[in-house]
């Protein structure tokens, strides 16, 4: 029986990571926040400066945290992430006023970017090429079960309360999550490994001739050198804009259905649910799909779904259309992130994959901030979410022209430097003259 290539023991901790932080604090801040607003009464602005300064801080962290998983490894960034959030979410449990609210918030939103998805990816990037796709969709099913989980926040909260959830879950999630964290080794040569396993994975030397490789690339970018292409603009722009949707749906997604005729907050579970099914069969395309057929087309695909799905949402008046935006956009959601990660990697490289990270991230998080804070701001002042929630995802649909614009960047290649002296010119005129003289000959 073949061993189990190391690497994919680091795509399942992952995979419980992303499922723990989404689930606990990204999927569950709509459940947190209409427990919030009938106990305190606040408005839906205050959850949205509340979102949005978390999506601006993880931008601005972005740079900072590439570097240091680079320098230090994901397995420390792994250990800060963890031990910070759950910090974060048993103070969250003592909050008392708006700015204790706000505060506590943005602590245990930063632990969740230093130990979350781009820590999980910089250890799955590293760990897999030819099987990138793969892995890197495997690893971020953990987010789509991370709607489940936050299902349950939501009866434990209902049943426990808010204050007792939060501190709970902070203490869980510091446990399992400290646990895991030693599985992240570094590198496959730390453990005497290839990357994807090598030989010792069962592939062939036949297979490894026939990988994808990129025909403009001998070495991998430094972030520098990303930076001044046109693909690493295209990408992060294609990742950023679809965000609005995500953001208004995971800021004010319960709260508008909350809103609807003959709804409630829990309806937004049965929601939750089949995007939660949906995001797992678009997870699974697209690591089947990634490794075998071009990206920009698959992406190009889950541009249009996040649109209509978000203004589907918007123009909500009936079940049929929250499912018609719980497909697609589940779906949509479940292969971008896929494919537009190993898509990244496939362009530049993994050895400074995690600044590279850090930099797209600055870019896409204000995209997030605009869903969330801005459809926030427009209700209060319109009274309903339907027209923010149609201009944000009419946004998103521009992701459509910044992934066409994302084509393979060139690494410029070094100088060209002459190591022999030119020829004198009588020795000129003697190869000039005998030009197909078979080498080895004197």
């Amino acid at each position: 029986m073949p061993r189990i290539f190391y690497g994919w023991y680091i795509v399942g901790a992952g995979l419980i990571i992303n499922m723990l932080m989404g689930g606990l604090v990204m999927h569950a801040f709509g459940f947190y926040a209409a427990a919030l607003k009938d106990e305190f009464g606040w408005s839906a602005t205050l959850f949205g400066v509340a979102a949005a300064v978390t999506r601006v801080e993880s931008g601005l962290l972005g740079p900072i945290q590439g570097w240091m998983i680079d320098r230090f490894g994901p397995r420390a960034m792994m250990r800060l992430g963890i031990a910070t959030t759950s910090l974060g979410m048993m103070l969250f449990g003592l909050l008392w006023d708006e700015v204790s609210f706000v505060g506590f918030y943005i602590l245990l939103s930063v632990g969740t970017s230093i130990g979350g998805f781009m820590t999980v990816s910089v250890a799955v990037v590293t760990w897999f090429e030819r099987k990138r796709s793969r892995a890197i969709g495997l690893m971020s099913m953990g987010f789509t079960f991370g709607a489940l989980v936050s299902a349950i926040v939501s009866v434990l909260i209902l049943n426990l309360g808010w204050r007792e959830t939060s501190i709970g879950t902070g203490v869980f999630l510091l446990i399992v999550g400290w646990g895991l964290s030693y599985l992240f080794a570094r590198h496959p040569s730390d453990k005497g490994l290839e990357v994807d396993g090598g030989t010792e994975n069962g592939s062939t030397d036949a297979q490894t001739e026939h990988r994808p490789l990129n025909p403009h690339r001998h070495r991998d970018f430094t972030a520098r050198e990303a930076l001044r292409t046109r693909a690493f603009w295209g990408l992060a722009l294609a990742h950023g804009t679809p965000l609005m949707v995500v953001g208004m749906w995971i800021g004010h997604g319960v709260l508008h259905i909350d809103e609807l005729p003959g709804f409630s907050s829990s309806d937004a579970a049965v929601v939750v649910t089949v995007m939660v099914v949906t995001q797992l069969i678009g997870q699974s395309l697209s690591a089947w799909a990634g490794d075998r057929f071009a990206k920009r087309p698959l992406l190009v695909l889950c541009m249009i779904g996040h649109a209509v799905a978000g203004i589907a949402l918007g123009l909500a008046n009936g079940w049929w259309m929250l499912m018609v935006f719980a497909v697609l956009n589940g779906i949509a959601w479940g292969a971008r992130g896929t494919l537009i990660t190993a898509l990244r990697a496939d362009y530049f490289g993994a050895s400074q994959f995690g600044r590279i990270m850090g930099w797209t991230s600055m870019v896409m998080m204000p995209f997030m901030t605009i869903g969330m804070l801005g459809s926030g701001i427009m209700r209060d002042i319109f009274g309903s979410y339907d027209l923010p929630f149609v201009i944000f995802s009419i946004g998103a649909g521009t992701g459509v022209l910044w992934i066409l614009l994302a084509s393979r960047p060139r690494l410029p290649g070094p100088p060209l430097i002459s190591v022999v002296p030119p020829l004198p010119q009588t020795a000129r005129l003697v190869v000039s003259s005998r030009p197909n003289r078979p080498a080895g000959h004197e």
